[in-house]
């Protein structure tokens, strides 16, 4: 018997995926919600039509998962777990960025299964004997981005234009509302790789959020005369942002006691080294 031509991508065993058709009768789709501390997301798997799958999960020998990935910072974690339900996290520090989140389901274990019809599989895959390596992914569903937290305030991009040292920001509504900041190379270089000097990094991030809620708070002085006080409700990292703003006892942009330095300060704040004294 040849090999099954219908599988999107070039894989030994049937993969439960948009496009393919290993799991005639199969489904898999998440959902994700960010916490409130915009450094995690808890995902939701729904699996069903896939008895395989379904039983080796049962088993133990397969389990969800979700990969963390930023292309950027070739950042990569693989989170597991055994529930359906599952929260992810990962170091606002070191990412430095909204990252990628690729669910899945994964073996834990080698399985050298005989595949048949009451497995779920298309008929090409019945009958054969397959090896499934440790780690080997039995399901996919597309990328998803976390959103929505007030980590997402900022995306850094390299400016070659820029001299060093420099930065200048802007706001942007083109998917959700967040502010592109521009940067010299060596100041983008060193917020993606900070090595052995975070306290430098997060300094630079603080200025950089307190120049943005500068322009926050003029863009809500002129969006409240046309759209109203709550024109950033519909932004779900806006709204996010404000509760967090809340919570720590600050006013938001739209309040006239609203201080930009205040808030980046609150949110970043500076750590300056430990002196002795007579330093």
């Amino acid at each position: 018997m040849g090999e099954p031509s219908f599988a999107v991508r070039s894989a030994p065993y049937p993969v439960l995926e948009a496009g393919s058709l290993s799991y005639p009768e199969g489904s898999y789709a998440v959902s994700a919600e960010a916490a409130g501390d915009g450094a995690s997301v808890t995902i939701t798997h729904k699996l069903s039509g896939a008895p395989f799958i379904e039983e080796r999960l049962a088993a133990g020998s397969a389990e969800y998962g979700c990969l963390v990935s930023v292309p950027k910072t070739a950042y990569r974690k693989l989170h597991r777990s055994r529930e359906p339900v599952q929260t992810v996290g990962w170091p606002s520090n070191v990412v430095g960025e909204p990252p990628l989140l690729r669910p899945l389901v994964v073996t834990v274990e080698a399985l050298d299964p005989r595949l048949g019809r009451d497995d779920g599989v298309a008929e090409p895959w019945q009958g054969r004997r397959l090896h499934l390596p440790c780690g080997a992914r039995l399901a996919e569903a597309d990328y998803l981005r976390a959103v929505s937290s007030r980590f997402d305030l900022l995306s850094v991009h390299p400016d070659k234009t820029r001299k060093p040292g420099s930065f200048v920001a802007r706001a942007s509504t083109e998917d959700g509302y967040y502010f592109r900041v521009d940067a010299a190379p060596d100041i983008y270089a060193f917020v993606q790789h900070p090595a052995d000097h975070p306290r430098h990094r997060r300094s630079i991030v603080t200025h950089m959020a307190s120049r943005c809620f500068e322009l926050l708070a003029e863009e809500s002085r002129k969006n409240e005369a046309e759209e109203g006080e709550s024109w950033w409700a519909q932004y779900r990292n806006l709204a996010a942002l404000a509760a967090e703003l809340r919570r720590q006892g600050l006013p938001t942009w739209d309040d006239e006691h609203f201080r930009p330095e205040e808030a980046a300060t609150k949110l970043w704040p500076h750590e300056p080294p430990a002196t002795t004294s007579g330093d």
